[in-house]
């Protein structure tokens, strides 16, 4: 009696914390995360350039660490993957920018303000929390990288992806390239979403 009594309570305990795992998953932006414009069309989107960033971003120290970590080859090489190519001669279909969060966690509008993005109307929120990863106050987890793509237009931000990569400056090359490798195929994953342009090009027939 005693034993089961126990076990129920071992069971009990082990399921309250996964309930609680599963919670904090939800309400925490922590990576692994995608959010898009669904207004965007993204269809023939083929071409892309890094954006030319503003001096406050080149100097940041958590930009300088990531892009020196080999971020941008970890990056080509995903979206090589995804069949999409580096633009170098003419005007890319989007622009892409990344960021990296270092020891400290920051908010979606702390990213937004730091690269100036114009927000959509549109934007796609699957988690439940009624805002998107564009518009909100969640915080992205440290040491978490974030992928942007950009109207090439207005500097408009038409998707976002997110990962954690754990690593820290401590770390060796070889152990910070994987973990970016490994961030970046978690990040591209499910690009290019659905396409739900589809819908607003439908045509419309009077009966």
């Amino acid at each position: 009696m005693y034993y089961r009594a126990t076990l129920n309570t071992i069971m009990l305990c082990l399921g309250f914390s996964l309930f609680l795992g599963g919670c904090t998953s939800v309400s925490t932006l922590v990576g692994g995360r995608h959010k898009h414009d669904y207004a965007q069309n993204f269809e023939g989107m083929q071409r892309y350039n890094f954006n030319p960033v503003s001096l406050q971003v080149k100097t940041d120290p958590n930009f300088i660490f990531i892009q020196n970590s080999g971020a941008t080859l970890a990056i080509e090489n995903g979206m090589a993957t995804k069949k999409l190519r580096k633009e170098r001669n003419m005007e890319p279909d989007f622009w892409l920018n990344y960021y990296f969060t270092g020891e400290q966690s920051m908010t979606v509008d702390q990213i937004n303000t730091l690269f100036n993005y114009n927000l959509g109307l549109a934007w796609n929120d699957k988690y439940g929390t009624g805002q998107g990863i564009a518009k909100s106050n969640h915080s992205f987890s440290k040491r978490t990288l974030i992928i942007d793509l950009v109207s090439q237009d207005n500097n408009r931000l038409i998707w976002r992806g997110s990962a954690p990569t754990r690593i820290t400056a401590d770390d060796s090359e070889y152990k910070k390239r994987n973990a970016l490798n490994s961030a970046v195929k978690v990040i591209l994953a499910p690009f290019p979403p659905e396409n739900n342009f589809t819908i607003l090009k439908a045509p419309v027939f009077n009966e």
